[in-house]
């Protein structure tokens, strides 16, 4: 048994996350597949919060996805993905704020107007803004690349990918693109792929869009 097990649900960005902080330094851990509502019994005795992921070690029971990665940097410090300077942990860590706040939010209110076409000028534009800022603000400004603090991944970089991972399938669905300005966040989209953990729990374009399609109808027939 590994020391280290992880609960997550397959198609989940926030337990993406955590799988590719693990797949990356190289820490053994078993996984546990948790499937709602089915599992939500004997889940919540695990996580509260009956939310994926979560982790367990050492008779801990740590969840959310931030949380959890930074406590597996603390815990297993080798190979590092935070900087030691406090300035540039503070820059990971305002980053971090802005996905979760910001662009996740911005990318999740397209589900909710996925039958409300009247609505999807206003609310591409919102993705597309904060897209704009992530490369005018965030990944020109750290770094010249190719990841967000330079030549080495960090755990900015496995908070992101997964969420940026499905801009492809929400193109194809609401039919905008990655403004050309982008172009540092198209090339850090780029080198993600190249990552032992990108390519061992990234899903194809297709399946999100199947999988994205499904989530915005079911959210629509729950709002009538």
């Amino acid at each position: 048994m590994s020391e280290v097990e992880l609960y997550y649900y397959k198609t989940c960005p926030f337990a993406q996350r955590t799988r590719m902080v693990l797949i990356e330094k190289g820490i053994p851990f078993d996984a546990t597949l948790v499937n709602m509502p089915e599992d939500r019994e004997w889940y919540l005795k695990i996580s509260p919060y009956g939310k994926v992921p979560c982790i367990r070690h050492n008779d801990h029971t740590i969840y959310e996805s931030t949380v959890i990665n930074q406590y597996l940097e603390d815990v297993f410090p080798e190979p590092a993905y935070l900087p030691s300077d406090p300035y540039a942990r503070a820059q990971v860590r305002i980053w971090m704020h802005y996905c979760d706040e910001y662009y996740s939010k911005a990318s999740f209110d397209l589900n909710l107007v996925y039958t409300k076409p009247d609505h999807w000028d206003e609310k591409i534009n919102d993705v597309l803004e904060c897209l704009r800022f992530i490369d005018r603000e965030g990944l020109r400004k750290l770094s010249d690349g190719p990841f967000w603090l330079g030549d080495q991944p960090s755990l900015l970089d496995f908070h992101y990918s997964p969420f940026m991972e499905r801009v492809p399938a929400y193109e194809e669905i609401f039919g905008f693109a990655i403004p050309e300005e982008c172009d540092r966040l198209t090339s850090w989209m780029a080198a993600m792929q190249d990552l032992k953990s990108y390519k061992e729990t990234a899903f194809e374009k297709a399946a999100h869009v199947e999988q994205l399609i499904d989530f915005m109808t079911m959210l629509a027939a729950r709002r009538g």
